[in-house]
């Protein structure tokens, strides 16, 4: 799980683009303004250098996490489409098929597909539940180039699939 962890890590700073370096600058420079600020109000006013200081450090480890939320959302906007699952009866396989789009403003060349598998309820909170303890899944690493406004074919299989009961498959698609 860690190499998993430091791998997709490498992938990420690897692939960074203008967005990124631009919204991590634009996070530096706010920084260092609130530090000066504080710096400045300190002698006059410690209970504000003091807020202004604890500010900081909430946005020095919150604010990395936002920009990467927001430019996957925007920037890195990826889309999995047409998702089917078959279970196949003479080798109780069960194939999940999809399609991949990038909805991005950039080009795309890998792909992480998480694939689970979890147990279905009428019960939305044991669905949460569920979604921390899936059935199966699995990580796909797609090596391709995905284009702006293109898509590719995804299709994964878990072999010796024997749940019986209600399922549900989700697939979710990271893209640097």
């Amino acid at each position: 799980m860690l190499k998993g962890l430091k791998q997709r890590l490498t992938d990420y700073t690897d692939s960074l683009t203008m967005y990124d370096y631009a919204a991590f600058g634009w996070l530096l420079f706010l920084l260092v303004i609130l530090i000066l600020l504080a710096l400045l109000s300190s002698k006059k006013k410690p209970k504000l250098a003091v807020s202004l200081i604890f500010l900081t450090f909430i946005l020095m480890f919150t604010a990395p996490i936002g920009i990467k939320i927001f430019l996957d959302k925007s920037v890195r906007k990826v889309e999995i489409q047409d998702q089917n699952s078959t279970l196949l009866n003479f080798s109780k396989a069960l194939v999940v098929t999809g399609k991949l789009y990038n909805l991005g403003k950039i080009d795309m060349t890998r792909c992480y597909i998480k694939t689970k598998i979890l147990k279905q309820t009428d019960n939305k909170y044991l669905n949460i539940l569920y979604n921390l303890k899936p059935i199966r899944q699995r990580t796909t690493i797609l090596d391709e180039n995905l284009t702006q406004n293109s898509s590719k074919e995804l299709k994964v299989v878990f072999e010796k699939f024997n749940y019986q009961k209600e399922y549900r498959v989700t697939l979710f698609a990271e893209c640097y």
